[in-house]
């Protein structure tokens, strides 16, 4: 027995070339049959394959994104996030995310799709094409121009002789995202073998979640030009709906498991990297990782308590009896006792489950079927498709309320609740004055109501969709509340850093460092703060 692990590689982190086994970094175990030829070893490829966006989407990226849309605080007693703080991150800071994507998810698609392509299994084509367009779209999201037209034209059997990829410009990637989408839903055959439920740890082989999958990401990819490519935007998802295109529906979240456990290597990465260790204690991660006090206190002032009580846990010591146990911090607030990481919040149970109840072994979340909802909702709010927009955004709601635990009945009430913007207040409970001080004219709450009808324009509406997003995704999936941030401004509110080396947001990530060392058509002049993506049009 060996762990089968599939990793490609090319000069500067982007490597993608023969294939290679070796015991280390997996969690599935194959028996190997010396008679078997290569090709035939593709479905065996695809759990690692589909667990490499889990662990980066999942963890390193999920947490910079909460991080960067004030969920979340670093206690000011830790300097865990001192460069996400200080807006100070280096070409190395993420190579590990860009390389796991690369020639660990990317890579072991391609070999998929290859493969699978030569013995006309349709809908292995067709996973691999998806999460090759999903992949990309990370990458773009973060990075911008990447290597794309040259990494799709590698051919995985054959040695690799392009170790210098060109970079595709960000616009023409996600064209070729949707390219690649639409191959993938082409390929989808409800009469074809399909991966079982330990090849497929999404969905178990149900190629009808892959479909509605896939337009859901198309949709999101659409959704994400809304303002840079109005009409692109505005024809491509009008197309989807004249073509009978199904979203991601009640309780269809993208969920993937490849057998999280309590052993060393298996754990859930969220809850390895801020959770609890194999006896159950607190990790540095852990305490370091606190409520942010915009976060906190805008479910607080909108009464939404109940999702309060779910992403974020009481200060040490107290208990979920009364909101007041819940303290948010400032991001980016200098050292000062006693210790803030014990008087202050904690992330909360929905997101970060105990030990006792297994919290390393929780799935983790690609794309929700809140996202889906409100995907949809702000694409009739545009003009682009056609429904009722106030009915998405409610059920993207009640989604969100389901995905913590709650109830419809409890979203129905909080979603046909009126709320204004609060009367200027002390939110910031222990901190003391010099922190207020510092963050007098930045901390500034400005509430949406969660009742639809309180908007009065399109535009009025579109924030309080954008703001339900943001907080569906609090703890799931921060980068991509980060994404939506650049591309609308929402929520309103989202303040800089306390400790930002600039007065300004980040707008993308470094180049990995290896891509600059060794890929002379890596870009140059980029910073955190510039260029722009091309969607992020101010």
């Amino acid at each position: 027995m060996k762990n089968l692990f599939l990793r490609k590689s090319v000069l500067g982190g982007l490597m993608l070339g023969a294939l290679a086994l070796t015991a280390c970094d997996n969690f599935l175990d194959v028996n190997e049959n010396p008679n078997n030829p290569e090709n035939v070893r593709y479905p065996l490829v695809l759990p690692n394959a589909l667990n490499r966006p889990l662990a980066t989407v999942g963890s390193p990226l999920n947490i910079l994104g909460n991080l960067w849309t004030n969920n979340w605080a670093q206690a000011s007693d830790f300097l865990f996030y001192l460069p996400q703080n200080q807006y100070n991150l280096t070409p190395t800071t993420y190579d590990g995310s860009w390389q796991n994507m690369y020639s660990g998810a990317i890579a072991d698609l391609r070999y998929i799709e290859v493969n699978a392509q030569e013995a006309s299994d349709k809908n292995y084509v067709a996973i691999a094409k998806i999460m090759e367009a999903y992949s990309f779209q990370i990458l773009a999201d973060g990075w911008g121009d990447i290597p794309f037209t040259d990494v799709l034209a590698i051919d995985p059997r054959k040695p690799v002789t392009n170790l210098t990829p060109k970079y595709d410009a960000a616009e023409s990637v996600y064209d070729g995202i949707i390219t690649l989408l639409n191959d993938g839903l082409a390929q989808i055959d409800a009469n074809a073998p399909r991966p079982n439920g330990q090849q497929d740890i999404y969905f178990g082989g149900d190629m009808a979640k892959w479909r509605r999958f896939a337009n859901t990401l198309k949709l999101r990819v659409y959704m994400r030009q809304s303002r840079a490519r109005d009409s692109k935007a505005k024809a491509g998802i009008q197309a989807m709906q004249q073509a009978g295109a199904q979203f991601l529906g009640a309780s269809d979240n993208v969920a993937g498991n490849p057998g999280y456990s309590n052993a060393t290597g298996r754990l859930n990465p969220l809850y390895e990297s801020i959770g609890f260790t194999l006896t159950g204690a607190n990790t540095s991660g852990y305490n370091a990782t606190r409520a942010n006090v915009f976060a906190l206190n805008y479910l607080r002032e909108t009464g939404d308590t109940l999702r309060l009580k779910a992403l974020y846990a009481p200060r040490p010591g107290t208990t979920t009896s009364s909101s007041k146990n819940y303290y948010g911090v400032v991001n980016g607030v200098g050292t000062y006792a006693p210790s803030v990481s014990q008087q202050v919040s904690p992330v909360g149970p929905a997101i970060i489950r105990s030990f006792a109840n297994q919290g390393f072994a929780a799935p983790v979340y690609l794309m929700t079927a809140a996202e889906s909802y409100f995907l949809q909702a702000e694409a009739v709010e545009r003009g682009y498709m056609t429904g009722i927009a106030k009915t998405l955004y409610q059920t993207g709601i009640e989604e969100s309320f389901k995905l913590l635990g709650l109830t419809t009945a409890q979203a129905s009430a909080y979603y046909n609740t009126s709320k204004s913007n609060p009367a200027p207040k002390n939110y910031y409970g222990i901190q003391p004055a010099a922190v207020l001080n510092a963050a007098a004219g930045q901390l500034d709450l400005k509430v949406v109501s969660p009742k639809y009808d309180d908007a009065t324009s399109t535009e009025q509406k579109i924030e309080a969709i954008v703001t339900q997003k943001w907080i569906a995704n609090n703890g799931y999936n921060g980068y991509e509340s980060w994404s939506e941030f650049r591309r609308t401004g929402y929520p309103r509110g989202n303040y800089i850093s306390l400790s930002a080396r600039q007065r300004s947001f980040p707008v993308r990530l470094p180049y990995p460092q290896t891509e600059a060392n060794n890929n002379p058509n890596t870009p140059t002049g980029v910073t955190l703060f510039a260029p722009r993506l091309f969607w992020d049009i101010d």
